[in-house]
């Protein structure tokens, strides 16, 4: 077994002379606790439904203790703990409120056991070249000129199909087309769905 990996240009060096690529783990789908439940009960005595149910609590008592203001540490894994934000500037802690305060993220520090498994772990470069499509912002429009005459909304995921492009490549593009007014986000900021807007050509 072995990572797999593709380099990808720098955003920074689009648009110049000087091309510098990093390297960046191609991944192959993820694992959910239905298929770690699976393996655990293939290699174990334990049921599947009884190591499914252990990992559910897991993950619940992870979340009781986090929001109880502990650090959570797994042997082998790593630790959890939650990170804070203030709302606003503070230039005096008596004079901030609690709800100047809010949940920011939550931290994950593997452990020295599992960091060093990574580090001694086999590289090989992916077969597969997961690149974004170069593509001129002509190519794009008439992409999404064929798009919008069969369907009327476009999702990211789909702008991604559409383009051939990986996701950050195509959060750039629809970040573009959003400003120049091309496309207007009609849902959330979290799940957006993007429509033309009218009275534009793309």
């Amino acid at each position: 077994m072995a990572i797999q990996f593709e380099f990808y240009r720098n955003p920074n060096s689009e648009g110049t002379n000087k091309k510098r690529y990093h390297a960046r783990v191609v991944t192959f789908g993820r694992v959910d606790t239905e298929q770690l439940a699976q393996e655990i009960h293939r290699e174990s005595a334990l049921s599947k439904n009884d190591v499914k149910a252990v990992l559910m609590m897991l993950a619940d008592k992870v979340k009781e203790h986090l929001g109880e203001g502990r650090r959570v540490n797994l042997d082998g894994i790593g630790t959890f703990q939650v990170n804070l934000r203030c709302r606003e500037e503070v230039r005096t802690p008596h004079a901030v409120r609690a709800e100047k305060v809010a949940f920011k993220s939550i931290t994950f520090r593997a452990t020295t056991e599992l960091r060093n498994s990574m580090k001694n772990q086999k590289l090989h470069r992916s077969r597969i070249r997961p690149h974004s499509n170069l593509l001129t912002e002509e190519e794009i429009d008439a992409k999404l000129v064929e798009h919008f005459s069969q369907r009327e909304t476009l999702t990211r995921h789909e702008f991604q199909f559409l383009c051939g492009q990986v996701k950050s490549t195509a959060q750039r593009n629809i970040k573009r087309l959003v400003e120049a007014g091309r496309l207007r986000n009609v849902a959330t900021a979290r799940n957006p769905v993007y429509v033309l807007v009218k009275n534009e050509t793309v």
